[in-house]
C-alpha cells in the first residue's frame, strides 16, 4: 500500500509510481471488473461465495492495514476467518452461522487477554470486529440477495443482486458526472470535499431512473425498482461517505492499489456495500412480494 501516509499525517508520494489514474484507467478496470461481477452473479452458488469471499479478504486486509497506520492491532486471522465464514454462513445456511459473530467476538477478546497486558484492548477488539462485520458481513448480502425471492412470478436468482448492482453502478456514475459538471454546493467538506450536493442529487435520480427500467425489462414491479433506486443510491453515498472518513483519519488517499484508476477494493465497493443491505431490506419487506 504505497500510497499509505504516516498515521494522521499528510499523505505523501509513494515510494513507487502509482498507475496513473487516467479515465482509460477507470473504463477499462470498471469494465472487465463489472462483466466478471456479472458473471459470478450470473453462475451463482459456489463460484459467486468464491468469489465474494475472495474480494471480502483483500477489502479486509485493506482495512486492517488502514487500521494499524492508526495505531491499532487488530487480529488478523478473527477477522478474516470471521469475514469468509460470514459469506459461507450466507451461500449454505446451517446451524452454525449464528455462532459466528459471538466466536469472533470471544476470539478476539481472548488474544487481547494473551499475556496480561490491556493496551488499547477495548479499541483493538473494536477495530477487528468492526473489520469483519463491515467488510464480510456487509459483502455477504451480495449473496444474500441472489438467494432472495421477488414477488410471487421470480423465485430465488440473479434478478435481485443484478438490480441492486446496476443501481449502484449508475448513480455513481451519474454522481461523479454531475458533480463534475454543475457541482457547487459541498456535500461533507471535512470528510470528502469533492463531493457535491449537486452530485449526490443527481446519483440518486439516476438510480431511481436505472431501478426503474431494470424493474420494466425484468418484469418486476415498477415501484419496487424505483424504491429500491432511492433506497441503495443514498445508501451509496453514506458508503462512500464512510470510507472517506476512515481514510482521512488515517491519512492516506487511496485504501490499496487492487484496481487500477480506482484504487483498492473498498475505494471501488464502498457503496455497494451498505447498498447490498438496503436493497435487500426492500425486497425482502416490500408489501405482498
Amino acid at each position: 500500500m504505497d500510497s499509505l501516509s504516516r498515521p494522521g499525517g499528510v499523505v505523501t508520494p509513494a515510494s513507487v509510481r502509482r498507475p496513473e489514474r487516467t479515465l482509460l484507467h477507470r473504463t477499462v478496470t470498471a469494465f472487465l471488473g463489472g462483466a466478471l461481477t456479472v458473471a459470478l452473479i450470473l453462475a451463482g452458488g459456489a463460484w459467486l461465495a468464491l468469489g465474494v469471499a475472495c474480494t471480502a479478504i483483500v477489502g479486509l486486509r485493506e482495512f486492517y492495514r488502514m487500521a494499524e497506520r492508526a495505531g491499532y492491532s487488530p487480529v488478523w486471522e478473527a477477522g478474516l476467518g470471521g469475514a469468509v465464514l460470514f459469506v459461507a454462513g450466507a451461500a449454505y445456511p446451517s446451524a452454525w452461522e449464528p455462532l459466528v459473530l459471538p466466536a469472533l467476538l470471544v476470539y478476539t477478546m481472548l488474544v487481547q487477554l494473551r499475556g496480561g497486558r490491556a493496551d488499547r484492548a477495548l479499541a483493538n477488539a473494536g477495530v477487528t470486529v468492526l473489520g469483519a462485520l463491515y467488510v464480510g458481513y456487509l459483502f455477504s448480502y451480495l449473496v444474500r440477495l441472489r438467494t432472495l425471492p421477488v414477488g410471487p412470478l421470480h423465485g430465488p436468482g440473479p434478478l435481485p443482486p443484478l438490480l441492486v448492482v446496476c443501481v449502484v453502478w449508475a448513480s455513481e456514475s451519474a454522481a461523479y458526472f454531475v458533480g463534475l459538471a454543475w457541482g457547487r454546493r459541498k456535500l461533507l467538506p471535512t470528510i470528502s470535499p469533492r463531493k457535491s450536493l449537486e452530485g449526490a442529487a443527481g446519483g440518486v435520480a439516476a438510480g431511481a431512473v436505472c431501478g426503474v427500467i431494470f424493474a420494466a425489462a425484468a418484469g418486476l414491479p415498477g415501484p419496487v425498482g424505483a424504491c429500491v433506486g432511492i433506497v441503495c443510491a443514498l445508501a451509496a453515498v453514506c458508503g462512500d461517505l464512510w470510507e472517506s472518513a476512515i481514510k482521512r483519519e488515517v491519512g492516506v488517499k487511496d485504501a490499496g492499489l487492487a484496481l487500477p484508476g480506482h484504487g483498492g477494493i473498498l475505494d471501488r465497493f464502498d457503496g455497494l456495500l451498505l447498498a447490498a443491505v438496503a436493497g435487500y431490506a426492500v425486497m425482502a419487506w416490500w408489501p405482498g412480494r
